[in-house]
């Protein structure tokens, strides 16, 4: 619909494209740690109960596995969007979340007993916010400088 637009009147597109590439670009930290300590707080354990156990032809799958899974695909999103961030070239934007990614990670690295996180083991939070800024790295997104002393001060050796 927006091409269509665009099509009709070609003087909103500098417009359209300046929005866009102001959308892309505004994140914010907390919001991003907010939102990934919400992923992670609400797996259902329901989703644990139908992937964990006996699988028809499959097996068994032990409840920490299933548990991994299921965490590491609700991380999922933040990652395929850092890497979208700076894919587009929007490097600040990526460096934020990838600090929102970690400081979200942070937030839950002791998980309340009898949820997904627990079940997924106490190295979860520190190996998934290892990787998200290992992927970071590799996408050639900075961590600002001081990003683990404001948003994580007391989870050392991550940086």
């Amino acid at each position: 619909m927006l091409d269509a637009l665009i099509a009709e009147r070609p003087e909103l597109a500098v417009e359209a494209e300046r929005l866009a590439a102001e959308l892309v670009s505004s994140v914010s930290v907390n919001d991003v740690a907010a939102q990934v300590e919400h992923a992670l707080r609400g797996i259902p354990l329901d989703a644990l109960g139908a992937r964990a156990g006996r699988v028809r032809g499959g097996g068994y799958v032990h409840e920490v596995d299933a548990a991994w899974e299921l965490v590491e695909e609700a991380v999922e999103p933040f990652r395929a969007d850092l890497e979208r961030r700076a894919s587009l070239g929007s490097v600040d934007a990526a460096a934020t979340l990838a600090v929102g990614i970690v400081a979200g990670l942070c937030r839950v690295r002791e998980p309340q007993m009898g949820t997904v996180l627990a079940y997924a083991g106490e190295d979860i939070s520190s190996e998934l916010a290892s990787g998200a800024l290992e992927l970071a790295a590799r996408l050639g997104v900075e961590v600002p400088p001081g990003a683990d002393d404001e948003h994580w001060p007391d989870w050392t050796g991550l940086l």
